[in-house]
């Protein structure tokens, strides 16, 4: 098996993102039922990319992933890294995440 690098965990951050951000795309032109139905693929690609970048990550002997000036983001990661916590961490920023979607979307469309 290889080895992971810093440069793996970002690409598989980047899959992630770019499925998630055409799901979001197809939501929000408010296509026929068909381009409905596979936004949900998507979103479970995304989910599939990001618990592979998770893996990576783990794998990885320097954990500092983001520049000095972000050190605390290399915290939070370090901290999050243990399974148990990050059960909890998915659950609460997937909670926030689907809190945001939903007061974007009903700005949206008060719009």
């Amino acid at each position: 098996m290889t080895k992971k690098t810093k440069r793996d965990y970002w690409n598989q951050i980047i899959i992630s993102f770019v499925f998630l951000l055409i799901s979001i795309v197809i939501l929000y032109l408010d296509l026929s039922l068909i381009f409905l139905i596979m936004v949900f693929p998507l979103t479970a690609l995304s989910l599939y990319f990001t618990f592979r970048a998770v893996k990576i990550f783990r794998t990885l002997e320097d954990k500092n992933l983001y520049p000095q000036k972000l050190n605390f983001l290399n915290r939070w990661a370090k901290y999050s890294l243990d399974k148990k916590r990050f059960k909890y961490f998915f659950i609460i920023f997937f909670s926030i995440g689907i809190l945001i979607g939903y007061l974007a979307a009903t700005y949206c469309m008060d719009i």
